[in-house]
């Protein structure tokens, strides 16, 4: 459905995401946590909402969640995207659901994408030299 090889790859050196990147190349989700209060934050920031505090860690999280919403885009707005319709979402993680991670909606047909719906994260190379790993999200297997 995507032309993974096409997709724009972003800054992958920026210091505020390497530790997410490198957890997604390991097929990891990681997200900050405060090493002082324990709140869990994305996106990344320098200092704690909570208590201020500039002490963080990155831990890895299930990547499964609950769809919080969604979009679904009826035409093309970039390269690799071509294929359309899709539907792109906002997952309220199950371990920590006041983090949303945004991701593509795959294997299912976005017309029978629903709020509320689980899912779980797969990962994904991507980028003209694969020099990146994206997490898509999917319908959880009910059966697991």
């Amino acid at each position: 459905m995507f032309d993974l090889d096409q997709i724009p790859v972003p800054d992958l050196s920026d210091p505020n995401f390497v530790p997410f990147w490198e957890g997604t190349r390991e097929h990891k989700l990681k997200i900050q946590r405060c090493s002082d209060c324990g709140t869990y934050r994305w996106p990344p920031r320098i200092a704690c909402r909570s208590c201020r505090s500039t002490n963080v860690e990155w831990v890895a999280v299930e990547p499964r969640g609950t769809l919080y919403t969604y979009t679904v885009v009826g035409r093309p707005t970039a390269k690799g995207f071509s294929s359309v319709p899709y539907a792109v979402g906002f997952v309220a993680l199950d371990e920590v659901p006041h983090v949303r991670i945004i991701g593509n909606i795959v294997d299912i047909d976005p017309s029978a994408v629903k709020i509320g719906m689980a899912l779980e994260g797969r990962f994904v190379t991507a980028g003209p030299d694969e020099e990146m790993t994206l997490i898509h999200w999917s319908p959880a297997d009910n059966g697991a």
